[in-house]
């Protein structure tokens, strides 16, 4: 019961930093992920629909599609029509799994390239609500930086091996999928929140085997963190991409720093 009663204190969590986000005057770490994510993804897409183009082409050419006997006017089109029908369907198709695995990449990305902001975000969080400042250190930002992107790169390590595990049970028997999918969406969320919590680790010179058993003692609040990420960033059409992309890591990051100061005052409390 206690995970489900964590789950939805860390969704709550979110909507209460994002609360304190415009209360607070912060909305302008808004806008960092939401350009970052438009060049991303202009970026990804040209790269992306190049390579699938490429590698249908090659397979076509490879099967010998256009090599169709010549006889009459018919036949002697239907080589060539086979053959670019094929590699219009395929680099669709292909199109369509590069930007599938590269969905979860670019979220990982993100969370990569603007740790030192969300890093500062967090700690701006905890001065709003808690008062508590941290004197600036140009060498322990560098070194919260990489510690981020190292903890980032673990957690979508661990998510692909989880993926890939689950592809394969699921290959050799398929009714596991009924398992298996509603586990990676687990999966997904708890990495993305474990990510957004490491912030306050960070912060508080938590060594990463400590920020490791923090997280698994709240399995459920990581998950509610994580799930409210992956939710926004994953907002259908044109309009709610750019809706997700913008308010989504915002609210994670705001809605760990928040519970993760709770958790810290009921354990002072305790003691």
């Amino acid at each position: 019961m206690s995970f489900f009663r964590e789950l939805f204190k860390g969704i709550g969590n979110c909507f209460k930093g994002l609360a304190l986000v415009f209360e607070k005057g912060l909305w302008h770490y808004l806008l960092y992920p939401l350009v970052l994510y438009v060049l991303m993804w202009i970026i990804g897409i040209y790269t992306f629909s190049g390579m699938a183009s490429a590698i249908a082409r090659d397979i076509s050419n490879w099967l010998h599609l256009g090599d169709l006997p010549v006889i009459g006017d018919l036949l002697s089109s239907a080589g060539s029509y086979l053959k670019s029908s094929f590699e219009f369907i395929l680099a669709w198709v292909l199109r369509l799994i590069f930007i599938f695995i590269a969905g979860t990449f670019f979220k990982y990305i993100l969370l990569i390239v603007l740790s030192p902001l969300f890093a500062l975000l967090s700690e701006a969080v905890e001065r709003k609500i808690k008062g508590n400042t941290y004197p600036f250190s140009f060498r322990q930002l560098l070194k919260d930086i990489f510690r981020g992107v190292c903890i980032s790169l673990r957690n979508m390590a661990m998510e692909y091996l989880f993926i890939i595990a689950c592809m394969v049970i699921s290959c050799l028997f398929p009714p596991a999928l009924l398992v298996t999918t509603p586990f990676l969406l687990f999966v997904s969320w708890y990495y993305f929140g474990f990510t957004m919590l490491d912030y306050n680790f960070e912060r508080h010179k938590m060594p990463v085997r400590q920020s490791v058993k923090f997280t698994r003692a709240h399995i459920g609040l990581a998950c509610g963190i994580g799930m409210v990420y992956a939710f926004f960033m994953s907002l259908p059409t044109f309009l709610g991409s750019f809706v997700g992309i913008t308010f989504g890591p915002v609210m994670a990051v705001a809605g760990a720093a928040i519970s993760f100061t709770d958790i810290k005052d009921q354990q002072s409390s305790t003691h």
